[in-house]
């Protein structure tokens, strides 16, 4: 049987969905689906082209252009499903700036990751080289730029930057390697030289969203400072309101306590 093609599958799913409402003539209705899914197919086509052309005439400006796009939209993704209100334009350009200067780092370090990793190992090459980008240049260059750019971009001094990447610099990591090794080998492993930077932007759109959720406000950990500064401020006061109990009636109490977080955080707020 002689598989369908694209235009084909385009076709079959729009005479589907009209079918659903009305009664279809094929023999109307079809010659104009087939031409309109195929100008369709050739647009995105003429598309891809045109940016494959622009890769291979500025490849650095083209990655770096493609990572912070992407980025900015991950982060936008995050904010809207963190509900903090209006979307915070400075922690969205932090994470576009940011991710423009990885993929620029990434141009550069890649050759020499696929020089010197070429399977000595029983590893295989695309093993050593995804263990070598995540081992070396994620904890020594990626976390370190990422928490640097947002940082400073978001309001934070580089002693708040610093204490903000002690936090949280364990999780993501341990984050980072579930989602990047196995990315990483199919880039590695399967993906053209001049497409793995804009394979990795793509990629990097789904872990924007995580990475952007987890660590990506900075206005968050502020907020988070000042309310353990109060609560250490008012220690006493904290104390005389819960008192230390037994397991026994201790939820109306611990009910009690965050209520009073929560009413501390509206203050900072």
């Amino acid at each position: 049987m002689k598989p369908l093609s694209l235009s084909g599958c385009v076709t079959a799913l729009v005479i589907f969905r009209a079918s659903s409402f009305s009664v279809v003539d094929p023999s109307i209705h079809v010659p104009l689906i087939e031409a309109s899914s195929s100008h369709l197919i050739a647009s995105s086509t003429a598309v891809f082209d045109r940016y494959l052309t622009t890769l291979a005439n500025h490849p650095l400006q083209t990655k770096m252009a493609t990572g912070a796009c992407l980025a900015t939209v991950g982060d936008f993704v995050a904010q809207r499903k963190d509900g903090d209100g209006d979307w915070d334009a400075p922690r969205g350009a932090s994470f576009a700036a940011f991710d423009a200067t990885y993929r620029a780092a990434q141009h550069v370090a890649f050759p020499l990751i696929v020089a010197t990793c070429k399977g000595q190992s029983f590893l295989g090459a695309a093993l050593e080289r995804s263990l070598a980008s995540q081992l070396i240049i994620v904890p020594f260059f990626y976390y370190p730029v990422f928490f640097l750019f947002t940082g400073i971009m978001q309001g934070l001094d580089m002693a708040e930057s610093f204490d903000r990447a002690k936090q949280t610099f364990v999780p993501l990591m341990k984050r980072n390697l579930l989602f990047w090794v196995p990315v990483q080998y199919i880039q590695f492993n399967y993906i053209e030289t001049d497409l793995q930077i804009p394979f990795l932007s793509c990629a990097g759109l789904a872990w924007t969203i995580i990475l952007s959720a987890f660590a990506g406000s900075a206005k968050r950990y502020s907020e988070t400072k000042e309310v353990s500064a109060i609560l250490d401020s008012n220690k006493e006061t904290v104390c005389q309101n819960f008192p230390i109990i037994t397991d026994e009636v201790s939820s109306p109490f611990v009910d009690r306590e965050q209520v009073y977080k929560k009413e501390v955080r509206e203050l900072v707020s």
